[in-house]
């Protein structure tokens, strides 16, 4: 089926097809019964999307989008790229969880019989040490605190015409940061994080419009976002 899509790829491609919380159900409920199962009423629309990508592999997330609506996703990559794939480790990643886990075992096991080896190996050729006597160290001065790491983010959101959109909030949401976008729609700002942490960020354009959420990464610097779809 090919690597599997990196998640937050995966999480706005979800967003902008379903972009209904019944469309977003129904998809779970049709494709993924016992996903949707564990749903509850509490639970947002990002808890639903975690608990979708936990239990189902990306891969297959991707390949049932495609097969649904074709037309959209060849659209979404045709504007945003290609979903990338993860890194190494992740496209070892199989479909099926009993699969995965049982291969984790085998190379965590492999692992460490290597290292223990290595360990009993070198033990039985190094000489044995004279003892010296200890020498008293003096205490290590206690080393400031670094401050947080700031990444940026910035980029422009446009509306569904694809004019720059002016006077937009836009907040990142668990760091307690916002911005509004200029006259020509952009925005840029800092953040404390490490570089391609994982976070939210809600588009909130001036009512009667709706806020919407995406999931992006820090350190990006060529974000685009629409407020909203054109009514048709």
């Amino acid at each position: 089926m090919g690597a599997p899509p990196a998640n937050h790829r995966l999480r706005h491609l979800l967003q902008e097809i379903l972009r209904e919380e019944s469309d977003f159900s129904a998809f779970v409920m049709d494709r993924y019964l016992p996903v949707a199962q564990r749903f509850s009423v509490g639970q947002d629309r990002v808890q639903r999307t975690n608990l979708l990508l936990h239990h189902v592999a990306g891969q297959t997330v991707l390949a049932d989008l495609r097969q649904a609506w074709p037309q959209q996703v060849a659209t979404y990559e045709s504007q945003h790229g290609p979903i990338a794939p993860e890194h190494f480790l992740a496209q070892l990643r199989f479909t099926h969880p009993d699969a995965w886990l049982r291969t984790q075992a085998l190379v965590f096991s492999l692992g460490a019989s290597l290292l223990i080896g290595l360990w009993l190996a070198l033990r039985a050729t190094a000489p044995t040490p004279i003892p010296t006597p200890a020498i008293p160290t003096p205490p290590t001065p206690h080393a400031p605190d670094l401050a947080p790491v700031m990444q940026p983010l910035s980029g422009q959101i446009r509306d569904c015409r694809g004019r720059p959109a002016q006077n937009v909030r836009f907040l990142v949401l668990a760091k307690h940061v916002e911005t509004r976008t200029d006259p020509d729609g952009l925005f840029s700002l800092t953040i404390p994080g490490h570089f391609d942490e994982e976070v939210v960020v809600r588009i909130q354009p001036s009512p009667p419009a709706q806020p919407h959420d995406h999931w992006v990464n820090l350190g990006q610097k060529d974000l685009t976002f629409t407020t909203a779809p054109c009514e048709k």
